[in-house]
């Protein structure tokens, strides 16, 4: 429920609101809720001192497994998602192949995403989509949807909140650029990149307040 919900409440609505926006705004909204929940959330729940950093993993790969199935529906981004899948498969069959190397390596290759992302973030900056009113709050509300149907299911079933909101709650806006960038072009990358912003806020004002 965790896991389902979000996607359960946001998708339709989204499909819905998008018929109504512009053609970029609505592909870059579309891909912002097919995205999986944001890859740092283990992390971030661990620096912001959340106890439960192992089940927004779980989380976080429950949202990864139902974005794949909503992405590789659509014929728009189906061969993104195969691509993605086919490397995400190769990954984990080496990894799993070469237990050792895979720890050894397992540190550069997270900074090395941290890099990867900021750069896809940085690229789509550099695209110039048009960012204004309209994107500002469409990125914001669904943001704020999944964010409050993942908190509100989470309170209900007694789990842990922070978790819950951190990994089911949010939209990894770099696979949300990326998407958005592969669907519907640069301009389409304007709600993602919102969406970035405010999740960073959000991120830094956690690790940053006093505990």
């Amino acid at each position: 429920m965790l896991v389902i919900a979000p996607y359960a409440v946001s998708v339709p609505v989204v499909l819905m609101v998008a018929e109504r926006l512009e053609a970029a705004t609505a592909a870059g909204l579309v891909a912002l809720a097919l995205a999986p929940g944001s890859f740092l959330a283990p992390g971030l729940v661990s620096a912001a001192g959340g106890r439960r950093a192992d089940m927004a993993g779980a989380l976080l790969l429950g949202t990864v497994i139902i974005s794949f199935v909503l992405v590789v529906t659509r014929p728009a981004a189906s061969t993104l998602a195969l691509t993605a899948a086919q490397a995400f498969v190769v990954a984990s069959l080496a990894a799993s192949a070469l237990p050792q190397v895979r720890d050894r390596i397992l540190a550069p290759l997270r900074w090395a995403g941290y890099l990867a992302g900021l750069v896809v973030i940085l690229l789509a900056i550099a695209g110039g989509p048009p960012i204004d009113a309209v994107t500002v709050i469409v990125a914001l509300a669904a943001t704020l949807v999944t964010l409050v149907v993942a908190g509100a299911i989470a309170i209900t079933l007694r789990r842990d909140v922070f978790s819950a909101v951190a990994a089911a709650g949010t939209r990894d806006p770099i696979v949300a650029v990326a998407l958005a960038w592969a669907t519907g072009g640069s301009g389409a990358t304007a709600v993602p990149i919102v969406s970035a912003a405010i999740l960073g806020i959000v991120a830094a004002a956690l690790m940053l307040r006093p505990r």
